[in-house]
């Protein structure tokens, strides 16, 4: 009726004994993946509700980190593009330059006359006055009345000089006066300065002109080279009640847009700037 409990020696040999055989069971034929998948699936919620709070903080960290790498990035990309735009728009200006260059030295060819390129360093404020300064002045060989020309036609006439520097009216000047041809028939005509624009005035109301046609210069004044391209005709007006037709023009140069100019040293005495010379 009383039996002895098995000492723990007795018990430590009878449970090593066990383990001993289930680990060579296991081990030999596989006897305990059944065990072990049940242990497995019992505990893998306990075990992701462990690894869930370090998940997380790698999640977070991980997007902090990708987050400041992606802010980097874009902070160099929009360097590389600001500096880039820059780039492009001063390529844009040199090709432009370079445009405006290769027309000057064209227009200097066709001319036959020797020239002084010129910048442009200012324009008035005044939105009446239609005077530029020049870089270049009597140290370059530019004296008054020397005509001032772009890549596309006459922009006006030097009107004062100085050691380092001149100035210029340009031919929408109310004070110019141009003495030209139409290119198509070869009248002469009067067109002066508008303002911001040209018009020929005391031109009979019967005279073959339209919109379209072409002014060039026509020499007889002796400041003006002939043939230069000065104006395009916009507009002809013929009014029943005076005998003189409205002609609008508009500058074939860019007077208000060339940078880069250039200086015809004409040979002949020039003309006091701001005559009126007839055709």
């Amino acid at each position: 009726m009383f039996m002895r409990a098995l000492g723990p020696a007795a018990r430590l040999a009878l449970w090593s004994m066990l383990a001993v055989a289930l680990i060579v069971l296991d081990a030999r034929f596989g006897a305990l993946g059944w065990l072990r998948a049940g242990v497995i699936a019992a505990f893998y919620p306990a075990q992701l509700a462990v690894r869930a709070p370090f998940d997380f903080a790698g999640e977070v960290s991980g997007f902090l980190v990708r987050h400041r790498a992606l802010q980097t990035e874009n902070d160099a990309l929009r360097a590389r593009n600001q500096q880039a735009g820059a780039q492009l728009a001063q390529l844009d200006a040199l090709r432009a330059e370079n445009e405006e260059l290769r027309r000057l030295i064209v227009l200097r060819h066709m001319t036959g006359f020797d020239s002084v390129a010129a910048e442009i360093l200012s324009t008035p404020r005044d939105p009446f006055s239609a005077r530029i300064m020049l870089d270049k002045g009597s140290n370059a060989g530019i004296r008054p009345g020397q005509p001032v020309v772009d890549g596309m036609g006459l922009v006006g006439q030097v009107t004062r000089a100085y050691a380092f520097g001149s100035e210029a009216t340009l031919v929408t000047d109310r004070s110019q006066a141009v003495p030209v041809l139409i290119q198509r028939t070869g009248q002469r005509v009067l067109v002066f300065g508008g303002g911001s624009g040209m018009e020929v005035r005391y031109l009979p109301t019967h005279t073959d002109i339209q919109p379209g046609d072409i002014l060039v210069t026509s020499g007889i004044d002796r400041v003006y080279p002939a043939g230069l391209v000065v104006a395009r005709v916009t507009r002809v007006l013929r009014p029943t009640d005076s005998p003189y037709a409205r002609v609008s023009c508009l500058p074939m140069a860019g007077v208000d847009k060339s940078r880069i100019l250039m200086v015809l040293i004409t040979q002949e005495a020039p003309a006091q700037p701001g005559t009126k010379a007839q055709p």
